[in-house]
């Protein structure tokens, strides 16, 4: 039926050949009857965490008997509707209002993956819930607010973005967990912004804790992704935040990488934060440069450090709240070799 560009071959139970040239990449999920004894042979499914690539396309298959065997290009990818799932929502930036019907929706769907008391989010949609009766009672007023408003914006932008995976719910396994959760959002996050450059990407879940790591592919460059999101870059150690606080956590931060990133496996340091102070995202670039210049030669195989920067933003409607990421790549000037670095 299909005539690939690879060299093994997918037969039907019978012995016939359904496939010739057969590469599992390009055909997913593709149900195929065989014209000599009539059964349904099924070509195995993506691993979990697979992202269907941007640049694959997808032909539509009709089902009618194949006289002439159906050319597959390397670059071409044959696969069931779910596959296609896979990839991102198109959701860029979005908004969402803060009344209680949303809020229930949420906690239900939190609840639902598995979710439970003591996390992060479910405190953060206790406090918005008790508020949001309040006259005058804007979320953008009061600094705890807007941090409660971010936690519940990210966890919906999160289900827009990929809540239409059918490994969704086994994927934010370590979402569940509160001293997790950040890494996972970032993971999703920079995952989604990755895809939308133009890059490869995919997840694993990594035993024993089920920790979600992304992969990143740029042009032809398989890249490792080390994912931090430390203390000191986070909402609760505000009042700290300095220059020399910062240059720390991200000198503390590569190290912590090097098991993960190094001049044998060349990638990124992720870095997830949630300070949403105006001064903070210069003091942030300002530290990622102060550090390469100090220890930059010492992690050559960190191509860049990138962080992950929460958007929060007020809306029309004061109980509206608008949310997206952007990411800040700082490129390492001692990485050894060309920086396959393209983030645009």
């Amino acid at each position: 039926m299909f005539r690939g560009a690879g060299g093994g071959e997918l037969a039907c139970g019978c012995g016939h050949p359904l496939v010739t040239g057969y590469r599992p990449e390009n055909l997913l999920a593709i149900r195929m009857r065989c014209f000599r004894c009539g059964a349904v042979t099924s070509s195995p499914g993506p691993p979990l965490g697979y992202v269907l690539p941007r640049e694959a396309q997808m032909p539509a298959l009709a089902d009618a008997p194949v006289v002439t065997p159906i050319d597959v290009g390397a670059d071409v990818v044959l696969a069931g509707a779910e596959v296609a799932n896979t990839r991102p929502s198109d959701v860029r930036y979005q908004s969402i209002m803060l009344n209680r019907d949303r809020l229930d929706g949420l906690g239900a769907a939190f609840a639902a993956l598995g979710g439970g008391a003591g996390h992060p989010l479910v405190g953060s949609l206790a406090r918005l819930r008790e508020r949001i009766g309040r006259d005058g009672w804007r979320w953008a007023i009061e600094d705890d607010d807007a941090v409660a408003a971010m936690h519940v914006a990210a966890f919906d932008y999160l289900r827009h973005c990929w809540g239409g995976r059918p490994d969704f719910a086994q994927l934010v396994t370590a979402f569940r967990v509160p001293t997790r959760y950040l890494r996972t959002l970032a993971a999703f996050a920079a995952g989604k912004l990755l895809f939308d450059a133009g890059n490869r990407i995919g997840f694993a879940l990594q035993p024993p804790a089920q920790d979600l790591s992304l992969r990143v592919t740029m042009g032809d460059a398989p890249l490792g992704v080390a994912l931090s999101a430390p203390d000191a870059l986070q909402w609760a150690a505000r009042g700290r935040r300095s220059p020399q606080v910062f240059q720390r956590a991200v000198t503390d931060a590569l190290a912590a990488a090097r098991g993960q990133v190094n001049r044998a496996k060349p990638g990124l340091l992720m870095l997830s934060t949630s300070i949403l102070y105006q001064d903070f995202d210069q003091m942030m670039v300002n530290a990622i440069h102060a550090a390469f210049r100090s220890v930059g030669r010492r992690y050559g195989g960190v191509a860049a450090v990138v962080v992950l920067l929460p958007r929060v933003s007020t809306m029309q409607q004061a109980d509206e709240v608008g949310f997206g990421y952007a990411l800040y790549p700082i490129v390492n000037p001692h990485f050894a070799g060309e920086n396959p670095i393209r983030l645009t």
